[in-house]
């Protein structure tokens, strides 16, 4: 390398590394901060992040994401770290969710009557729901008629008369085949029509001063509930293992891509064009966040590599490289004095 060149490597060294320690490091990263805050002030956000590019890094490192079973333990363990806490086990419920933010939770269900409804056909016309309203019925009417129910009970002669009933249907292996086939046929047919008339029953139950009424019964025992009854409940390592296998099942679907197009195009439509600082401002980030930010994480940061000989050891590559070209050679060359 030039003579000149090496000297002037060796102070341009010397003057970085006296900036990037003490208060001059401060000083420099606060005037660096600002200078970006105000580019922000002036740069769309489209100009800055255009919407393709934002798409690619959301399918890159989002959806493009396979969680490893190292890092699904590593979670695991620190929420099981949190919720063992010896000395947040005894704490109740209200210590977490006060009463003021459950009844804006309960206000805000009950402020949804379309959804309740929806809730409610979804489970009664559920075909399952069926299968076990047509199992309790058939018990229910069987078990009437074969009982002491209150007909028996209050006719004179009715109960002999069922259980003799009873006797003879259990001899009859057909007769109660044919019965029980009946009964269910008879329940199938009807069951739509009954299911539909509780959900219209439910509906009229749960209404908005009922649901109010349910919500102030179940708050005292919800309060005094303890944070370690409610957390022994988690079976957080099956249920963090399905959170895996579900996410890496629907990540890789042509729908995630898709929506994920669509919301972040949708996005740049309502605010791409706005100067990016005041998109920031409108998620209450500050220019003055951002510089008291950058010093208080910076200042560790790069202490470290300097102190570590990283920031030197780069410097140096760089400034060797440019030494090392044409034009920085030609205005060395130039600077020479000329010989006489």
């Amino acid at each position: 390398m030039h003579p000149t060149a090496q000297s002037l490597l060796n102070a341009q060294i010397a003057f970085l590394d006296k900036e990037l320690q003490g208060d001059s490091l401060q000083a420099h990263l606060a005037v660096e901060a600002q200078a970006y805050c105000k580019l922000l002030h002036s740069i769309a956000v489209r100009d800055l992040l255009p919407p393709a590019t934002m798409v690619g890094w959301v399918q890159r490192n989002l959806l493009g994401y396979a969680p490893t079973d190292s890092m699904r333990q590593q979670v695991v363990m620190l929420i099981e770290v949190g919720l063992d806490n010896a000395s947040n086990q005894q704490v109740p419920i209200r210590d977490l969710i006060n009463r003021q933010i459950y009844d804006m939770m309960v206000e805000r269900l009950i402020s949804r009557p379309a959804l309740r409804q929806d809730l409610i056909e979804m489970v009664l016309h559920n075909p399952a729901s069926h299968r076990m309203l047509s199992e309790l019925m058939y018990r229910n009417i069987i078990g009437y008629l074969t009982t002491n129910n209150p007909v028996a009970k209050h006719v004179p002669g009715a109960a002999s008369l069922i259980k003799l009933g009873t006797g003879v249907i259990s001899r009859m292996g057909n007769v109660e085949r044919t019965l029980e086939k009946s009964v269910k046929a008879y329940i199938r047919h009807t069951l739509r029509d009954t299911a539909s008339f509780g959900v219209d029953m439910i509906a009229a139950t749960l209404n908005n001063q009922q649901l109010r009424g349910y919500a102030d019964e179940l708050w005292p025992r919800l309060a005094n509930y303890r944070f370690g009854d409610a957390s022994r409940h988690l079976e957080l390592e099956g249920y963090s293992y399905l959170a895996v296998v579900f996410w890496n099942m629907v990540r890789s679907t042509e729908f995630m891509k898709q929506q994920v197009a669509f919301i972040v195009n949708r996005w740049y439509d309502h605010k791409g064009d706005e100067m990016a600082m005041d998109v920031l401002e409108d998620l209450g980030i500050t220019d003055e966040q951002i510089v008291r930010e950058v010093i208080a994480i910076g200042t560790p940061i790069v202490n470290t590599l300097r102190n570590s000989g990283h920031f030197k050891q780069r410097f140096e590559e760089h400034l060797q490289a440019f030494y090392e070209t044409d034009a920085a050679k030609k205005i060395l060359a130039a600077a020479e004095p000329v010989s006489e």
